[in-house]
């Protein structure tokens, strides 16, 4: 196990140089010049030559990721070209909104997906079933930001500004900054409409897999067994039946990672949020070549090392599994 794990550690650096790269190179290919969105409209060649030498645009496009990468290892992720504040340090300070976020998110599908399969997979052909199979149809076709502005609609306005409708509260101990909302109240109710709106679609998807799952895993002979042993329905179900059902879906789960990250650009610009999701989309729109790294950066990690967990979780969940 302490072999494989090493490996895989191993095998992260260079998954993670690849997608910088490919990251590095798109984003210098596009459209559009950080020169311009930093001096603005007005400005004379030798301004737009002396900028470029500032932040080594000038050179070749490899010889400027050298640079970059020569940095990255010494801690130095670079600094923003608009605001000229490290892109680390911007990071840090809106990673717990984001991480919050896709935490919360998860929490939320599963607690929807769960009880749905096991009652679906249990009572399959009844109106139970059918109704959990619809809701997960309408969910999984529904996308994100159509059901953060029916949730606006409904809570922020229709029940009179009952759940704020922007903005962030952090959590106590998790201000990055010396001024900042600090409440756990205040968080709950900044947090729980994005966090639904970003984890509906995620409690369909997981509901539809896990229900088949319980289905296959229910009419297998050990859980036969168990039954003509006298054991109870709860312990067969969750002791026998739900962990094993549940190594598909915490595959699944994930490659959702990628898709909670992707989503929570959407969530977090329609929330106006200050998380990853909009650095992210702002750094791309403003073509903050260091800052589109340091996110593209943050992305590519934490979806390697999450599917690691997932592979090491398999061996929870299964004792039969064991990596040499």
């Amino acid at each position: 196990m302490r072999v494989y794990i090493l490996k895989r550690v191993l095998g992260i650096v260079p998954t993670i140089l690849m997608i910088t790269l490919v990251v590095f190179v798109m984003m210098r290919s596009v459209p559009g010049d950080p020169v311009v969105a930093l001096l603005g409209d007005a400005y004379t060649q030798e301004d737009a030559v002396k900028a470029r030498q500032v932040y080594g645009l000038d050179e070749p496009m490899l010889v400027q990721y050298g640079i970059w990468l020569g940095k990255l290892v010494q801690g130095d992720w670079g600094a923003s070209i608009l605001t000229g504040r490290p892109v680390l340090q911007d990071v840090l300070v809106r990673l717990p909104v984001t991480l919050e976020l896709i935490v919360l998110s998860m929490a939320v599908a599963l607690a929807i997906a769960i009880p749905a399969a096991i009652i679906g997979a249990l009572r399959q052909n009844t109106w139970a079933d059918y109704a959990a199979t619809t809701v997960a149809m309408i969910g999984v076709s529904i996308p994100e930001f159509f059901i953060g502005v029916l949730l606006l609609l409904v809570f922020s306005i229709g029940l009179g500004g009952l759940l704020p409708s922007s903005g962030w509260v952090y959590l106590p101990g998790t201000c990055p900054m010396m001024v900042c909302g600090v409440s756990f109240w205040g968080n709950v109710q900044h947090v729980l409409l994005p966090a639904l709106a970003l984890g509906v679609g995620r409690a369909a998807l997981l509901t539809r897999l896990l229900r088949a799952s319980m289905l296959e895993v229910i009419r297998t002979e050990y859980v036969t067994t168990a039954r003509a042993k006298g054991l109870g329905e709860r312990p067969i179900v969750l002791k026998h039946a739900l962990k094993n059902a549940l190594i598909p879906t915490v595959t699944v789960m994930g490659l959702q990672v990628g898709f909670l990250i992707g989503g929570a650009i959407v969530v977090e610009t329609l929330f106006a949020m200050p998380g990853l999701g909009t650095f992210g989309i702002d750094a791309i729109i403003a073509r903050d070549y260091q800052q589109v790294q340091g996110f593209a950066l943050l992305t590519a990690f934490a979806f390697v090392v999450i599917n690691l967990l997932v592979d090491l979780t398999y061996t929870f969940l299964d004792p039969r599994i064991r990596y040499a």
